[in-house]
């Protein structure tokens, strides 16, 4: 889901990023405000009144989108991808709120996809992924920083 938004954003309808254009995805924003979540709706905003860096904050949500759809994919390093997609779909889900029974892509988005990225990060990834010949070779995890992420 978080890598075919990716690619639908970039290759498919490259409009939704184009801030000039009808279809920008910035204005669907528009649509969440009176639905949000309280500690949400200021900050929504404050990222609407700012539109440079509301173009920003897309791009960078649509690359984080991409990068973790595809790292899920793949089955490399699961637990963390789990983690990053579990909070950008609740993030979805409180921004998004209610929209009503005619638009349930939001609440979808949150509940599902958040309980089975939640599901990815604990679990981790198992015989069809790159994770699992990873975790052959190094039994203690992938060292990021100074952190060992488990692939097992």
């Amino acid at each position: 889901m978080y890598f075919s938004a990716f690619l639908r954003r970039t290759i498919n309808v490259p409009a939704k990023l184009n801030p000039l254009s009808t279809a920008y995805v910035g204005g669907k924003l528009i649509t969440f405000l009176p639905h949000a979540w309280q500690p949400i709706v200021g900050q929504l905003e404050w990222i609407l009144l700012h539109p440079h860096l509301l173009y920003m904050f897309l791009l960078l949500f649509t690359a984080v989108e991409g990068l973790f759809g595809l790292l899920m994919i793949l089955g490399l390093t699961t637990r963390l991808s789990g983690l990053v997609i579990t909070l950008l779909a609740w993030s979805i889900g409180a921004a998004g709120g209610w929209l009503g029974p005619t638009c349930v892509d939001e609440w979808q988005i949150a509940a599902v996809e958040g309980a089975a990225a939640l599901m990815f990060m604990f679990t981790g990834s198992r015989w069809l992924s790159i994770d699992q010949y990873l975790a052959k070779k190094y039994p203690r995890g992938l060292k990021i920083w100074k952190f060992y992420i488990p692939l097992w």
